[in-house]
């Protein structure tokens, strides 16, 4: 069988169903009889520590926890189909070259993640990835304020310019810090 190279990235704000729609995709690949390797970074605990991915509906899959995007590369072996990874975006640029690596090895690559952080700013490595992509599927949310579609999220503590690893390690663990907003609600307080 002949592989051919494929990325696919997932993104949107929170509350989206990014990591919904990746453990979807790989759960109908592990039926096509695909080989599959989920990972997830180690920030993410907002379920627990376990070496699973959840979304926010209760969904599951099996993951590779990881610290470093080259940590991938060490993990995928020539048996393995496809190579997900979600939460993308606190990989950081460090996931670019990893994923150009894949491309050449011939893996299907299906990425999630922010596409802006929640002050509106491109989220690095995202807007790269989306650019090398072969398919981008945008997801919204539905705003907590007016119920529209919402392309942002946004954080609801204060914010004192911190975005240091310990700090952005709290935050991701705090539920209801954060809400989905429209364009137009997404000033109002």
């Amino acid at each position: 069988m002949i592989r051919h190279a494929y990325l696919e990235v997932i993104v949107g704000p929170m509350y989206s169903g990014k990591t919904e729609e990746l453990i979807r995709r790989a759960q109908r690949a592990v039926l096509g009889k695909k080989k599959v390797v989920v990972f997830k970074h180690a920030i993410d605990t907002r379920y627990g520590k376990d070496a699973k991915i959840y979304s926010h509906s209760g969904m599951a899959f099996s993951s590779v926890i990881i610290q470093k995007a080259a940590e991938i590369l060490k993990q995928v072996n020539s048996h393995i189909d496809i190579v997900a990874i979600d939460e993308a975006q606190w990989l950081g640029e460090e996931l670019i070259p990893v994923v150009e690596k894949l491309l050449k090895s011939r893996k299907y690559i299906i990425i999630a993640g922010l596409g802006l952080t929640y002050d509106r700013q491109p989220f690095v490595p995202m807007p790269t990835l989306m650019a090398m992509a072969d398919k981008v599927t945008k997801l919204t949310a539905i705003c907590s304020m007016c119920g529209a579609e919402a392309i942002f999220h946004k954080r609801l503590t204060k914010d004192h310019g911190e975005n240091s690893l310990s700090v952005l390690k709290t935050l991701v663990a705090e539920k209801d810090m954060y809400e989905a907003r429209c364009r137009n609600c997404f000033t109002k307080k």
